[in-house]
């Protein structure tokens, strides 16, 4: 495949001193999926088909326990991009406003335009009409200087999806190849104008580029030869056992069990279709890692990759986001950081979203910014093993969700009424969470320590010498 040997330059090129001594700050790609769960072939999922981004976890570090601080586009993106959570933000749903809430407040790419850099971005970053170009040296549209792409195909929608509310819109669910060409989807074209980036002269400033693709995030359409690579009849079909849902408090659950709403062929195809997006995705990635390699300016540019939540795919019977579940709450967290960080490295230990921001000006000599609520994980990149925050933190607004993740266990507590009621998940013996063990007695002690932790906040579970 043409992008192989791209891929096996920028790997290859790679000066472990680079970064030690630059003669200037090292440029910056910042590359988000949208609604990513940890589908790829460097998580070990069996049928991914990401060879790009599995080279770049080969290049660098691999996050095996990242979590966003809420599990929806809008409320996410606000608080990795400001480096402040939702409880500080006040953005917890798609439709407020955060340049509102947040007045004064700089952002990730304004942070490093203040710094000196040439600031770019392409796509979605920041949350659809929620963006702000006129705070980007450039803000790139996907199609701009690009033609239009034809119309696409038709998509399939499931034959009764009960859990459609009356009036609501078609398109809830819809899958199915778009008919296009690569470069002809609105993907691709994101693509396309990173490499045009990076292809240009390098200027006298260095580059933060962030790169937003909107996939997989339905509907789940891409060119017919990403479907190709996922027949149905090779879709995993999620765990979900009978009564796993009756020891779920009822906020937990959003829509019906979505299982009895697909029948089986089109459940299958549904699957396959979200995986034929990643792997879409991943050639995006590819053909970004390509120009950069190409570029010169490969052994002295970090590149991280990273999705903004996870993503329920029949799990519990649920499916989307905004619920508080290991797969809605991890998500893939992949840093290549030349003479920072050993090739192929990964780590267990416990990293937030929010850790973006201090993480990328603590690796690039910017002035630490003390309101930041993350932590820098450059650290990590010296001594993976390290002993690290003790908890990650992920919230909701309904009924009060809130939820942690120790390194093995998963306790999340909800408000209804006047009375509490909570989960916990024992992710050694049970990593599906399928067994609510909080009512049973014989855990009761390890719910009250969870509760402890869960009270003391993130501030409590900051590892020691946290930079912020």
């Amino acid at each position: 495949m043409r992008l192989k040997s791209g891929i096996a330059a920028l790997v290859f090129c790679v000066s472990t001193a680079a970064l030690a001594t630059p003669k200037r700050p090292p440029d910056v790609i910042l590359i988000l999926a949208d609604d990513l769960n940890t589908h790829l072939g460097c998580y070990g999922y069996p049928t991914a088909k990401t060879p790009h981004i599995d080279a770049l976890a080969a290049s660098g570090m691999r996050f095996d326990r990242a979590y966003c601080q809420t599990p929806l586009c809008n409320p996410s993106r606000t608080s990795f991009l400001t480096g402040l959570r939702p409880e500080t933000t006040g953005v917890f749903n798609n439709e407020i406003d955060w340049r509102e809430k947040l007045k004064g407040v700089a952002t990730l790419p304004e942070q490093f335009r203040a710094a000196g850099y040439e600031t770019v971005g392409i796509g979605k970053i920041f949350h659809n009409t929620f963006e702000v170009p006129e705070r980007w040296d450039r803000w790139i549209r996907p199609a701009e200087n690009l033609p239009r792409p034809p119309e696409r195909k038709p998509l399939k929608t499931p034959a009764n999806f009960s859990s459609r509310k009356p009036g609501e819109k078609k398109g809830l669910l819809e899958w199915g190849p778009s008919g296009r060409g690569d470069r002809e989807d609105l993907d691709g074209m994101k693509a396309e104008q990173a490499v045009r980036v990076l292809s240009a002269p390098r200027g006298e400033k260095p580059l933060f580029l962030a790169v937003g693709f909107s996939l997989p995030h339905l509907p789940f359409t891409a060119p017919e030869r990403y479907f190709a690579m996922h027949p149905p009849e090779r879709a995993i079909l999620p765990f979900f056992p009978p009564g796993d849902c009756d020891d779920i408090p009822p906020p937990a659950l959003m829509h019906p069990e979505i299982h009895g709403a697909l029948t089986q062929q089109e459940w299958r195809e549904l699957l396959s279709a979200y995986n034929a997006c990643i792997s879409y995705v991943d050639a995006g990635v590819g053909r970004i890692l390509e120009a950069l390699g190409k570029s010169g300016r490969a052994d002295h540019t970090l590149v991280v990759f990273a999705g903004d939540h996870g993503f329920l795919l029949g799990e519990h019977g649920q499916w989307q986001k905004l619920r508080l579940f290991e797969e809605t709450c991890r998500v893939p967290l992949i840093l290549r950081a030349p003479g920072r960080v050993k090739r192929g490295s990964q780590t267990t230990a416990l990293v937030e979203l929010v850790d973006l921001f201090p993480t990328l000006i603590d690796l690039c000599g910017l002035p630490p910014v003390n309101t930041l609520e993350g932590t820098s994980v450059a650290p990590l990149l010296i001594d993976p093993e390290r002993p690290w925050k003790k908890a990650a933190f992920s919230s909701i607004n309904r009924a009060g969700g809130v939820s942690l993740r120790t390194p093995r266990y998963r306790y999340t507590e909800w408000t209804i009424g006047k009375e509490k009621a909570a989960e916990l998940y024992d992710h050694e013996n049970d990593p599906g969470e399928i067994t609510n063990l909080a009512g049973d007695p014989a855990w009761a002690q390890t719910v009250q320590e969870l509760r402890v932790l869960l009270t003391a906040g993130w501030q409590g579970a900051l590892p020691a010498g946290a930079v912020r």
